[in-house]
């Protein structure tokens, strides 16, 4: 199923991207996967857990709730909850959410939206549509509200959204430095210093050191995920290493890219700033990870967009070529984390099966959370 999808989202996306219908049809195809999954993700039984928690009472679930995520998500859900919504339905309503925004991305900044579209279903869709709820949201909304905003300058507007997101992720709070970051007129070269700069950081022990600093706030919630490892290492794991990747490309076409206007090196700069703030919380895999996931997203849009730059038909094969290389590699990279991560059991199949609402009871799934909900 899921190379179905894959398929179908190549061929619309190299016929005519920039058809409506096309786009149109990718995206609901993406939409019936999110509906109708089930035991999808690591997270599905756990969030179906905290649903479950929930006080039907938006009022009570502020003043009484059991648990510690973000109130605005609480509320939510507890909203959600007192209209006699499902924990399925609740999921349809998020994965909307998620979509709308991404589409809403895709559509306004990208050249090819269906490729943008496509490409975020090999990269991102299966751990932030499928997944991770709540970062998930705060993802699609912010990326749309920071374009929107730096291309209008409009800085009070980003502090307002980032300030209501930060209620439903707390990582959101990264939005503001980008909007700053956009606004400084970086040069290539000081890009590629502040590049190597990170990367150089990321070798040192700092995992070791964070360990002292616990009396920080919010450094608590950091230290359970840091690392003390350090050396190279750290920038040979799958994680450091597909950013280098996507770095190489994007300083390849940076000259060529840059030059169409501001508003293109304002993104092209958030994007490569992001990823030094990966390196630099290297120490703490989680937190670089989602923190530079806000401007790592951005590459759905340039790398559809760089195809463009090409005038002849033969470089554009090339890079076409490529491009559904690194596609199928990191959908099939991310297909076999899903499966691993679901804690999906009893699986014959040589694919990742779609398990969906409708044959639940086929497949087992070894999770430690269907234990609780089952109590």
């Amino acid at each position: 199923m899921y190379y179905a999808v894959y398929v179908l989202g190549l061929i619309f996306s190299f016929i005519n991207g920039r058809s409506k219908i096309f786009f149109m049809l990718f995206f609901l195809s993406l939409a019936c996967l999110a509906f109708f999954r089930y035991g999808v993700g690591p997270d599905y039984f756990a969030y179906e857990y905290l649903f479950n928690r929930l006080d039907e009472s938006p009022i009570h679930e502020f003043s009484f709730g059991l648990d510690q995520q973000e109130i605005l998500f609480r509320l939510f859900g507890s909203l959600l909850k007192s209209i006699g919504f499902s924990y399925q339905q609740y999921l349809m309503v998020i994965a909307m959410i998620n979509l709308y925004y991404i589409s809403k991305i895709c559509r306004k900044y990208s050249e090819n939206p269906t490729l943008s579209l496509f490409l975020y279903f090999c990269f991102y869709y299966f751990v932030w549509t499928f997944s991770g709820l709540r970062q998930g949201m705060t993802l699609a909304i912010g990326i749309y509200y920071l374009l929107q905003c730096i291309e209008k300058n409009k800085f009070l507007k980003l502090i307002i959204v980032t300030i209501v997101l930060s209620f439903v992720h707390t990582s959101s709070i990264i939005l503001i430095p980008l909007y700053l970051v956009s606004k400084i007129d970086f040069k290539k070269k000081t890009l590629i210093y502040f590049v190597l700069f990170s990367i150089f950081i990321s070798l040192l022990p700092v995992g070791a050191f964070i360990q002292h600093l616990a009396w920080i706030p919010f450094m608590d919630r950091i230290l359970p995920y840091t690392a003390f490892s350090n050396g190279l290492n750290n920038i040979f794991d799958f994680q450091s290493t597909i950013r280098i990747i996507f770095l190489c490309i994007i300083f390849f076409y940076y000259d060529a890219y840059t030059s169409r206007g501001g508003y293109s090196k304002r993104i092209i700069n958030v994007y490569i700033i992001s990823y030094c703030f990966y390196f630099l919380l290297k120490f703490s895999e989680i937190t670089a990870a989602r923190i530079a996931l806000y401007g790592g997203l951005l590459n759905i849009i340039l790398l559809a967009n760089f195809y463009y730059l090409y005038k002849d038909q033969v470089n554009k094969l090339i890079y076409a070529i490529c491009l559904i290389a690194l596609s199928a590699l990191y959908l099939t990279k991310e297909l076999n984390s899903l499966e691993k991560l679901t804690g999906l059991d009893s699986v014959d199949s040589f694919q990742t099966p779609y398990t969906n609402i409708f044959h639940k009871n086929d497949y087992y799934f070894k999770n430690r959370y269907i234990d609780f909900l089952d109590e």
